[in-house]
């Protein structure tokens, strides 16, 4: 893949024989268009498609609010690719037992400049509930303790987590989810980042832990 500076094809976008033109964010890229496969893909082949599906499905969720809350632009990667490399490293494979492992604790769903969250305890202690608490840091800012909790929690095992926006806001350092029947006897894995209440901002996720919910 290149990059075309003054080219004769400037605005041009679609096919020219094997090569592909198209602008992305400004940008004029020149690409070989990929040749039919004439074989069967290998095991190898498979499983990195694999983990492709299911880390386009893990971001699903909140696939808009890491196009505009991860990190910044840099050259051609947009906080959307980023964040798909996140995951993607996140998602382990294993090309001898050929099996993809998620290393959830690796997984960020925000990224940004805003005073982190520090998590202090994750529990259940009633039924279909689960108890999220963190470090109070916002040091009597009036505009830190407004920051509102994003959260994410998925099932182990489950291919798509849950996404929830302001749940709370930094100064309360603890909220209670309500969840599903589904739910029940699985061991959850939890993540919450915090977002200024301009929507201007937002801090480094934050991976909470597991808790199994009763």
């Amino acid at each position: 893949m290149g990059k075309l500076i003054d080219s004769l094809l400037s605005g041009s976008s679609g096919t020219v024989g094997r090569l592909v033109v198209a602008n992305v964010s400004g940008n004029e890229i020149l690409r070989a268009r990929p040749r039919k496969r004439t074989k069967a893909a290998t095991a190898k082949q498979l499983l990195i498609q694999s983990r492709m599906t299911k880390s386009y499905d893990f971001m699903l969720p909140y696939k808009e609010f890491a196009k505009i809350y991860f990190g910044t632009r840099s050259g051609m990667k947009s906080p959307f690719n980023q964040a798909m490399t996140n995951v993607l490293y996140a998602f382990k494979l294993d090309y001898v037992l050929n099996v993809i492992t998620p290393t959830y604790s690796e997984i960020e769903f925000a990224r940004g400049s805003l005073l982190g969250a520090v998590p202090t305890g994750l529990t259940a202690a009633t039924p279909l509930t689960f108890d999220l608490t963190w470090f109070e840091n916002s040091n009597a800012d009036p505009l830190r303790e407004t920051d509102a909790v994003q959260l994410l929690y998925i099932a182990e095992g489950d291919s798509k987590p849950t996404f929830m926006e302001n749940v709370a806001v930094r100064l309360a350092a603890t909220v209670t989810i309500p969840l599903a029947p589904s739910f029940q006897g699985k061991t959850l894995h939890v993540w919450l980042a915090f977002r200024s209440a301009d929507l201007k901002l937002v801090s480094l996720s934050s991976y909470a832990g597991t808790v199994l919910i009763t």
